[in-house]
């Protein structure tokens, strides 16, 4: 007979590394929206492969974050079975924002994969839209951490309530010049509530045969 824990709320915690990763460690310093043709072609023909793997694992994190977003909606209706509409709003924003990400992903293969094949302009032209092509993933993102914050706000359950203000907070900021900096704190308080979610796991007994029923003293 073993223990352990059930990891899908960690499945927040995962899909923020693998943005990271997609962005940061293999996306790099790529060129500006504004960039000549010539800057555009050279640098993907130069970083193609880098690039191609940058979109895939960035398509893997949008798959990753649906799982998560299904977990967390479990895990509030679990922890207040009221019929709100907020755990629905929040595994939404995750669908809305899994579907951005898997967009981003597709413009930025695709430019990778053809900028050294197609007229510079072109290449310039879908350099200029993946550059800012940013608002259906930020905005999910930004909406499912509304969502659960106004949730647990308002019940004080599951989660700590202060956790709850920073994220209404993180929202607010989403919409002001510093949106950039506020996605970013959205992917750390993703992590706490992930890890929050994971310790909170009761743990689940495994064994090669079902339990059996109590028998009659």
């Amino acid at each position: 007979m073993q223990q352990k824990r059930n990891l899908a709320p960690l499945t927040g915690a995962l899909f923020v590394v693998l943005v990271l990763i997609a962005f940061i460690a293999l996306g790099g310093e790529t060129p500006e929206g504004d960039d000549s043709a010539q800057k555009v072609v050279s640098f993907y023909s130069d970083h193609e492969t880098k690039e191609i793997l940058a979109s895939i694992v960035l398509g893997l994190g949008a798959v990753v974050l649906l799982f998560f977003a299904a977990t967390l909606k479990q895990r509030l209706e679990e922890a207040k079975p009221d019929r709100g509409i907020l755990p629905t709003v929040a595994l939404g924003a995750g669908i809305v924002s899994s579907g951005g990400f898997l967009a981003a992903a597709s413009l930025h293969f695709a430019l990778a994969d053809y900028a050294g094949d197609i007229e510079g302009s072109a290449a310039q032209a879908l350099n200029a839209i993946d550059a800012d092509f940013f608002l259906p993933f930020a905005m999910g993102i930004a909406t499912l951490v509304l969502a659960t914050s106004l949730w647990v706000v308002r019940n004080k359950s599951l989660l700590p309530t202060w956790l709850g203000w920073v994220g209404i907070i993180i929202f607010i900021v989403s919409f002001t010049p510093a949106g950039f900096f506020a996605f970013g704190l959205a992917g750390l308080w993703i992590i706490i509530v992930s890890i929050l979610l994971y310790l909170r796991e009761e743990t689940v007994t495994v064994s090669g045969t079902a339990a059996e029923a109590p028998r009659p003293g």
